[in-house]
């Protein structure tokens, strides 16, 4: 922990759209941050169509702490978060950007421990954490598993695959990434593409701690269920994410010139990191077959999958679907029912 008013300069940027049962409790959690070094916060509200801003306004108004408050309101919605963070990050003044959402809640020590990481690391570029999944405020007895990358391990060729991401409501990167590559793509989620562009300069750290507390909304359940309804509306769902994955190829290829070009004594391994994002793609496109009405293009597109090598971990279950569909199906709806009640179950005396 950094003596008073010693440390890198921070911005905790806060994003808020139609979030208007959550921000208030969002906002305290960041204005709550224990940081005692220069601590900047960046609320903007999407153009919301709710009392968000209004309510934000009214927690800040309340506000006699020691951080830097900084309050905007967009007059168009943005349409997606990378957009939104395209028009917020080249105004924030802090050499780590710390993001945060408008309907999470942040541990009082997440900054401290972001920032100690970075100081810890020289070398590192980004951060992230675990988190703990809320509804209705409710808090879970257990964090979520996370994907990261090993220690000791290239942070940009782990990245590098097309469906690789980093839990974004937990994300921070130093001002230099965001500066040296520039804008997000905007149909692009900023947690695929931002790990990656740090993994290019530097490490990528990972805390295993949940230090945010991640709000399931009213509906995501009924939006994941609605996935598995149908062997149409998950193959809707896939191919759709394959368009997803052929967009994240084109940007990955497109970090790795910038990064070239920034770090030309690098050669061989941006040649290494562009075989592993065009490997990626090959690997994603084979999956298509699994999702076929016709049971011999399943089978020989999951003899493709496993003679390729590819999602070994998930090998188990692209058998499952290719062999047996509706099972499947109905296996991942039961685990989604059996999700949502354990959050109903949650003790109502832990609330946040």
């Amino acid at each position: 922990m950094q003596a008073a008013g010693q440390g890198p300069a921070v911005t905790a940027v806060l994003l808020s759209y139609d979030c208007e049962a959550y921000v208030g409790a969002a906002l305290d959690g960041v204005l709550a941050q224990d940081y005692a070094g220069p601590l900047e916060i960046v609320v903007s509200d999407d153009a919301s169509r709710d009392a968000s801003f209004e309510i934000v306004q009214a927690h800040a108004g309340q506000y006699r702490g020691p951080h830097r408050l900084v309050l905007n309101r967009r007059q168009s919605n943005s349409g997606t978060k990378s957009a939104h963070l395209n028009g917020v990050l080249p105004g924030c003044s802090g050499e780590l950007l710390v993001s945060f959402d408008g309907d999470d809640v942040s541990m009082p020590t997440r900054v401290s421990r972001i920032v100690d990481r970075f100081v810890s690391n020289p070398a590192a570029q980004a951060v992230y954490s675990s988190f703990s999944v809320i509804r209705d405020g409710i808090r879970p007895a257990r964090a979520a598993r996370v994907p990261h990358p090993p220690p000791a391990t290239d942070a940009a060729a782990w990245f590098a695959r097309i469906d690789a991401y980093a839990a974004g409501a937990t994300l921070a990167v130093r001002r230099t990434v965001v500066d040296a590559f520039g804008p997000l793509d905007p149909s692009l989620n900023e947690d695929v593409q931002l790990p990656f562009r740090a993994g290019l300069m530097g490490d990528v750290e990972f805390i295993d701690e949940p230090l945010v507390h991640v709000n399931r909304r009213p509906g995501s359940f009924t939006a994941d269920w609605q996935r598995y309804e149908s062997l149409v509306a998950y193959r809707d769902r896939m191919f759709a994410g394959l368009d997803t994955a052929a967009r994240a190829r084109c940007s990955r290829l497109g970090d790795i010139e910038t990064a070239a070009r920034l770090q030309p004594e690098q050669h061989e391994r941006f040649d290494r990191l562009r075989e592993l994002v065009e490997r990626s793609m090959d690997d994603a496109e084979l999956t298509r077959a699994l999702v076929s009405d016709r049971f011999g293009l399943r089978l020989r597109g999951l003899v493709a999958v496993c003679r390729a090598g590819a999602y070994r971990r998930e090998l188990a279950q692209h058998a499952f679907l290719a062999l047996a569909p509706q099972l499947y199906l109905a296996y991942r709806r039961r685990r989604l029912g059996l999700a949502e009640a354990r959050l109903h179950a949650s003790a109502p005396d832990a609330r946040t």
